[in-house]
């Protein structure tokens, strides 16, 4: 079960009464047994996510954090507002929890990109595990009917979740009615510090990022470098005919940097691409031999903007950078995903099949995801977790 709560804020915890947190706690307490959860996925804000973390631990159960940004400025921001005790229950929810993850380590605290962003991982990697476990993730959304649906709330997560039937509502104003607790004044209810802080437009968008360089490139001379290039020229219409374009694209030397708006696109890209080259034949164009590309895939919030020197569209940050240091420990002719880009494409996957359903089509997941392992990335950038991309015609079963 995943937990979408909103968030108490200064006002909203000095309003709030025992008799309606206890309520909160009770009412999460009896979805859990109603579903028999043992594993939960949910940040950690002061509230329902917090209190949902620590019923998942009174059940003896393994919790998942994902944090929008780095864990002190996530706490001040949305944790410290509701108190010192709420920070105090912050940290032992980390300390005790399975693990922890930062999707974002930009410090634009309070925007409503890296929430969303957030949330979309959340949904991804516990569908991911509820199917290698053999059961189906369910949404917990602790909402208010009156709260906006800004990026990154309980509501837009819920806009995002297609399968009704799995999704748990909690109605905060019902609750806070039948305690008693506080009024419609905004500040007694749960929900009146949502983005309280946010910053407005956000410098970000969240996008599928696409590196490949060739491994082979050095291995190629010089008189067959124009050789090179004609067969890469077939490769791309082949590629053009058979997969959406990227939004933006970018080479130098034998590196191939692209950007596309959804996981889905930019996987179909890098599969197409990877098994045209695989079917080519290098001699047609006077080589011996084929090029082979590493390819990493991964998603995340990044600027866009245009480069001031050649005036190209230009995506940078944090991820990109991540990206770039994927494709090192890649493996020639296979694409090589993060955890975040895989939670993306499964999500967008499943809102696909379910929407087929609806409609009496059918609708096969054309992608599976191949757990690699934890791999050290170069250059400081820590330990990630890599999953191959495979079509799921070539899955066994």
């Amino acid at each position: 079960m995943l937990c979408a709560g909103q968030r108490l804020d200064a006002a909203s915890a000095g309003a709030t009464g025992p008799a309606a947190l206890a309520a909160l706690r009770q009412e999460i307490r009896e979805e859990l047994a109603r579903h028999a959860v043992t594993i939960g996925y949910a940040s950690a804000s002061a509230g329902a996510d917090i209190v949902f973390g620590e019923e998942i631990l009174a059940r003896s159960g393994e919790l998942h954090l994902f944090l929008p940004c780095p864990r002190a400025d996530f706490a001040a921001q949305y944790v410290a507002p509701a108190g010192a005790d709420w920070v105090l229950r912050f940290e032992r929810l980390l300390e005790a929890a399975a693990e922890v993850e930062i999707s974002c380590e930009e410090r634009l605290i309070g925007d409503d990109t890296l929430l969303r962003f957030n949330n979309q991982i959340l949904q991804g990697m516990a569908r991911i595990h509820a199917e290698r476990i053999g059961t189906h993730a369910r949404l917990l959304a602790v909402w208010s009917p009156e709260a906006p649906a800004d990026p990154g709330s309980p509501a837009d997560f819920m806009d995002q979740w297609p399968e009704l039937e799995h999704l748990s509502l909690i109605d905060l104003d019902d609750l806070r009615e039948r305690t008693g607790s506080g009024g419609n004044e905004g500040t007694g209810d749960l929900a009146s510090g949502v983005n309280a802080l946010a910053i407005g437009l956000s410098p970000l968008v969240v996008r599928a990022i696409f590196f490949a360089d060739m491994a082979t490139y050095t291995s190629f001379s010089d008189e067959q470098v124009p050789l090179l290039w004609d067969f890469l020229a077939e490769v791309q219409q082949e590629v053009e005919a058979r997969a959406k374009a990227p939004i933006l694209i970018n080479t130098w030397g034998d590196a191939v940097h692209a950007a596309a708006e959804t996981a889905l696109d930019m996987a179909d890209y890098a599969t197409v691409l990877l098994d045209t080259i695989a079917a080519t034949d290098p001699k047609a164009f006077g080589l011996e031999k084929l090029p082979r590309f590493r390819v990493a895939l991964h998603a995340g919030p990044v600027y866009v903007g245009l480069h001031p020197l050649t005036g190209r569209s230009m995506i940078y940050g944090h991820h990109v950078n991540r990206a770039a240091r994927i494709e090192t420990v890649g493996t020639p002719g296979e694409a090589y995903a993060s955890q975040y880009f895989v939670a993306l494409l499964r999500a967008e996957m499943d809102a696909l099949q379910h929407e087929a359903r609806l409609l009496g089509e059918a609708y096969r997941l054309p992608y599976r995801l191949e757990y690699v392992g934890k791999l050290q990335l170069p250059k400081n950038f820590g330990h990630e977790a890599l999953y191959r991309i495979l079509p799921a015609a070539e899955n066994p079963d």
